[in-house]
């Protein structure tokens, strides 16, 4: 893979649903897309940004399963060496069962569109294919995801979640790739690239096969390798709900408000003081979801956030 400069063209996608007028109404959703897209592109200097929300008029702009799929479309297509792409979503997260038997859990992360109860939801197989998988190498996206079971819901290879300290886990089938390499952990967290590129050397010895649940191990494992630079931040684990919340009477996720607030307070940050901090937000406001950070590559987590 190759990091990101960041120099090129920006593009960005906000996706805010509140799913007006049903049982599963949220309050916050469009808040977030308005708060967040409001500090990346005044920040980060955004200007192709395309916005799908439940209160819009024009129905190509309804973040229906169709018009986010096309949208995700959008924003990977014309990619090069480094551009660098933001991705936020704020809306319902669920499960799904897992049609390629590829999660320890047997579940799929998803996203619900608006119109979920008809076209059902977008799992993360869907989400990988449109949004990852066509990416050139050298391109950066900056993927967040503030909704429920969201944690591995682009099906990332590397996963470091923050609770007091910034960990390494590995949560499903594909991730036992990466239990070879334990033993670099800490360059992992450190990006110590020697000690990174001898642990996944050893890798591809055949030992892996003795890991196997299934035949489809290895082709599996290789279909989510990715030589583009993509980071995805995620309000919560798998198995955790993202709270919908009310903060200084503000209807808001806790993640994007997490998120916004530590941005605002810093201008330069490494990933894991982001991480430690949009915890340590959230513990404030007593939220117990725990944020993740997961990527297609080794982050060297002491590096600077950018976009």
């Amino acid at each position: 893979f190759t990091l990101s400069e960041c120099n090129g063209n920006r593009k960005a996608l906000f996706i805010g649903i509140n799913y007006f007028g049903t049982n599963a109404e949220l309050r916050g959703c469009i808040n977030d897309v308005k708060n967040v897209s409001q500090l990346v592109c005044q920040r980060f200097g955004f200007q192709n940004c395309l916005y799908l929300t439940d209160d819009q008029q024009d129905q190509s702009k309804k973040p229906t399963y169709d018009n986010i799929i096309n949208a995700m479309r959008w924003l990977t297509d014309g990619a090069k060496p480094g551009d660098s792409l933001f991705f936020h979503y704020s809306g319902h997260g669920g499960t799904a069962k897992d049609s390629e038997t590829d999660e320890i859990d047997g579940f799929d992360e998803t996203i619900l569109p608006l119109d979920y109860t008809s076209s059902g939801q977008i799992v993360d197989d869907v989400i990988y294919a449109n949004l990852v998988k066509p990416l050139p190498k050298g391109c950066r996206l900056t993927a967040v995801f503030d909704s429920c079971h969201s944690g591995t819901v682009m099906d990332l290879p590397y996963t470091y979640q923050c609770d007091g300290n910034v960990e390494v886990i590995e949560n499903d089938v594909r991730k036992e790739i990466f239990k070879k390499a334990i033993n670099v952990v800490g360059s992992l967290i450190q990006g110590n690239p020697a000690g990174i590129a001898e642990a996944l050397m050893s890798i591809f010895d055949g030992s892996l096969s003795a890991h196997a649940n299934n035949t489809n191990q290895q082709a599996i494992i290789e279909k989510r390798q990715h030589d583009a630079d993509v980071i995805q931040l995620s309000g919560c684990r798998d198995n955790q709900t993202s709270a919908d919340a009310s903060i200084n009477n503000v209807a808001t996720g806790a993640m994007s408000y997490a998120l916004i607030t530590v941005l605002n307070q810093n201008q330069n940050l490494s990933y894991s003081q982001l991480l430690t901090q949009i915890r340590q937000i959230m513990k404030e406001k007593r939220f117990s979801q725990i944020p993740q950070l997961s990527s297609s590559h080794p982050m060297n987590m002491n590096s600077q956030f950018i976009l």
